[in-house]
């Protein structure tokens, strides 16, 4: 079984334990979606991020993120973290200011300025879809609705 880099960051703090956790996953190559999903059970961690190489030639790497529970297809801290990650570990470069993500919401610039300790990196959150769910759907969006 490969080796892969794990490791553990506490994103928008400056010490262990005051941020929000987050695990990343390194040269991620080979591993299937039922291994990664494994993982971010075991990690327990609110997310778990993988990064492989990009197929946009636009990004300098790709990530998936995943809850203990299912994979999701963007959160704001993962992104930052993974984005950290990516640049210590010499994966990606920054160019004119950004780094460039691809994940399920796409390919979203992360902007960053600074270097190690003193990095900071920041995205915007991308454009929702409206998605219609049709009938079946409708009970599942209407019951964080209901009353206690």
């Amino acid at each position: 079984m490969p080796q892969r880099s794990y490791l553990q960051f506490d994103v928008f703090a400056d010490r262990p334990g005051a941020g929000n956790p987050l695990a990343v996953v390194l040269d991620c190559e080979g591993l299937d979606e039922a291994a990664m999903q494994a993982i971010a059970r075991w990690s327990n961690r609110p997310e778990t991020t993988f990064v492989f190489p990009p197929t946009d030639p636009r990004a300098g790497y790709r990530v998936r993120m995943f809850s203990p529970e299912r994979e999701v297809p963007f959160a704001g801290h993962p992104s930052v973290g993974t984005a950290y990650a990516v640049l210590e570990a010499g994966m990606a470069e920054v160019v004119d200011g950004h780094v460039w993500q691809e994940g399920l919401a796409g390919v979203l610039p992360l902007a960053v300025s600074g270097e190690g300790a003193t990095r900071t990196v920041s995205v915007r959150t991308p454009r929702a879809r409206v998605v219609a769910v049709g009938e079946r759907g409708a009970p599942n969006l209407a019951a964080p609705l209901r009353p206690f």
